[in-house]
């Protein structure tokens, strides 16, 4: 007859095993604050040492709930919960593993205090110890030494909220030679970053689920890598998706795709809210939410690959906690799987934001509904269906030149042109496009405007005294040209500068 024994994993191995998990820093920062977030705070407070002689700790404050003795030490079991279990809408937690797993991965010695009721009680996960004992064995704090813990000042000013703190950090230490201030110095910068955009949500809200974060006394300001509020953003109408869970239970997911403005109509503002655009093209594709916090970002999941044209397309998708295990949430909250009965449902959806995108793309500064229009560069087509580029040489600004120049003068010209479009640097325009690193002259705007109004002035007087034409057929003409279709106010300007002239 089978018997059964009792197989308890060692905790120094197993515990030692679980540090390698794959956490980052921020990722780990992210996790804790996850806890915060499912514990209703309103403020979470990051701190870093400020100066080299300081302790070499990292504290993680919110204003939450906080826990009871009982609750704390349950807390700091690992596996405190099932991944299987039923869990609240808002809650954030998954394997019961993260602020544990996390934070262990990043220090050696792991304290949470927690205040709740007017007391504050500590607990800590000491691998050092754990690697003499080799038991599963949490210290509890006596009331004397918390209050030498670090930060523990900021958690006595509050009236209830949980204290998570870092120490001992052996792994930094031997990747950055025993510059560990050095180096948490410069996650400071790393994690505010991350935590603008994978808390953006939450940080932007109004309302409901707003909280602050702050790193150090600084206050966190959220990204927003779709720009909502841009008044060039197109967005399309948000889908709702059923889908039933791993129960049979009908759950619903809601999708709305973006297409972002082009980068040269972002302001300064608008740049540092979508978080820069240098990466665009890294960064399209699905924002994967669960419940609101972002996930996995800056991928189409194999349905189409990444290119220059789709770059500015971004489709949102918020999952509930309940379908975590359909969309493989993994532990440390920072990889997700879209399934293919999902992705066949979205097919329609993203063909219809990449083709917005691509539109918006290659027909920038260009209206469709215009007609046609005398542009400086013709498009051409070849046989083989590729294409090259060429000025156009019935353009109307091209012709006041010639009609300005001798024979042998426009015959040097034709010339110039013919090597201007043969060396064009399309290899190196193309790089430059891609890192977002083309730009208008720096000419002054208005000043720019003021040259065009009077070369068009310029412009209508010869074609007046060259063709038979009435003036304002002359400037019709004009405004259906490049570079004055693109200043279309100075239509009114040159109409009251011929008035006149213009018949009635």
């Amino acid at each position: 007859m089978s018997r059964h024994r009792k197989n308890t994993p060692r905790a120094n191995i197993l515990m030692g095993s679980m540090r390698s998990i794959g956490y980052t820093f921020e990722t780990a920062i992210c996790d804790v604050i996850d806890n915060s977030i499912s514990a209703h705070c309103k403020n979470v407070y990051l701190y870093f040492p400020q100066n080299p002689l300081a302790s070499l700790a990292v504290g993680i404050l919110d204003d939450g709930d906080g826990m009871s003795s009982e609750n704390l030490f349950e807390a700091m079991r690992y596996g405190s919960s099932s991944s299987e279990d039923q869990r609240a809408d808002d809650d954030l937690g998954r394997f019961g593993l993260g602020m544990k797993s996390a934070s262990m991965s990043m220090c050696r010695i792991l304290t949470v205090a927690s205040k709740f009721e007017g007391k504050i009680h500590a607990f800590t996960w000491d691998y050092n110890f754990i690697q003499k004992e080799g038991e599963w064995i949490t210290i509890e704090h006596t009331q004397n030494e918390i209050i030498d813990l670090p930060y523990i000042e900021k958690l006595k000013a509050l009236e209830h909220g949980t204290l998570v703190i870092w120490r001992d950090f052996d792994v930094i230490s031997k990747s950055s030679n025993g510059q560990v201030y050095e180096t948490l110095n410069e996650y400071k910068n790393t994690v505010n970053d991350a935590v603008a955009l994978i808390f953006h949500r939450f940080l932007n809200a109004k309302f409901k689920n707003h909280i602050c974060i702050h790193v150090n006394n600084s206050r966190v300001t959220g990204l927003d890598p779709f720009l909502e509020n841009h008044p060039k953003t197109t967005s399309r109408k948000e889908r709702s998706i059923a889908i039933e869970d791993s129960h049979g239970e009908e759950r619903l997911i809601k999708v709305k795709a973006f297409i972002l403005p082009y980068a040269s109509d972002l302001k300064t503002k608008d740049r540092k809210l979508v978080g820069g655009v240098e990466g665009l093209k890294s960064k399209q594709g699905f924002y994967i939410y669960r419940n609101y916090r972002l996930i996995v970002w800056g991928t189409w999941f194999g349905m189409r690959p990444r290119s220059e044209l789709t770059k500015n397309a971004r489709i949102r998708v918020d999952i509930p906690n309940s379908l975590d295990d359909i969309f493989k949430i993994d532990v440390k909250k920072e990889t997700a799987y879209l399934p293919k009965r999902i992705q066949n449902q979205m097919k329609r959806l993203v063909a219809d934001a990449l083709e917005t995108s691509i539109i918006k793309q290659t027909h920038r500064g260009r209206r469709e509904d215009q007609g046609d229009i005398d542009y400086i560069w013709s498009r051409m087509m070849t046989r083989e269906k590729t294409f090259y580029y060429q000025i156009n040489r019935n353009s109307e600004l091209l012709k006041l030149v010639k009609e300005h120049m001798s024979s042998e003068g426009q015959a040097y010209l034709d010339i110039l042109l013919k090597e201007i479009e043969k060396n064009l640097p399309i290899q190196q325009i193309y790089i430059d496009k891609s890192n977002e690193s083309i730009s208008e002259d720096e000419e002054d705007k208005d000043t720019r405007r003021k040259d065009v109004l009077n070369l068009a002035i310029t412009m209508v007087d010869s074609i007046k005294s060259f063709h038979i034409k009435t003036t304002s057929q002359a400037i019709q003409d004009l405004m259906n040209s490049e570079p004055f279709c693109n200043y279309k106010s100075i239509k009114d300007e040159l109409l009251n500068y011929y008035k006149d002239e213009v018949e009635q």
